[in-house]
């Protein structure tokens, strides 16, 4: 996987990717992928970011297949709880505190 230098310029960065390579190369070996591209704030050149944000192509079947959805990834364990509440935190500041509902699906 090539992420270019102008990315990784610090050290904050570095140990961003450092982390979360090996769950993408485990996603990749699982998952029917054609094209991985790295978006959001990491591309950019915002000091801290606060994740890393992929755009994944999928190989599909039909060429008229029209959908897209978000996924966030993280561990389950107190930086996925970590996660999981700053979602919160932020839904409830861009929605409002009624307009809004998380729900466990599974």
């Amino acid at each position: 996987m090539k992420v270019p230098n102008k990315l990784l310029k610090s050290k904050y960065r570095k140990e961003m990717w450092k982390n979360v390579e090996p769950s993408i190369k485990k996603m990749l070996k699982i998952l029917p992928v054609s094209n991985v591209y790295v978006i959001g704030s990491f591309s950019s050149k915002k000091r801290r970011p606060a994740d890393v944000d992929f755009m994944v192509l999928f190989q599909v079947k039909s060429k008229k297949e029209k959908w897209s959805f978000d996924f966030v990834v993280a561990p389950e364990n107190e930086h996925g709880k970590f996660v999981l509440e700053d979602v919160r935190k932020w839904m409830r500041q861009k929605y409002g505190k009624k307009n809004f509902e998380i729900t466990k699906i599974i």
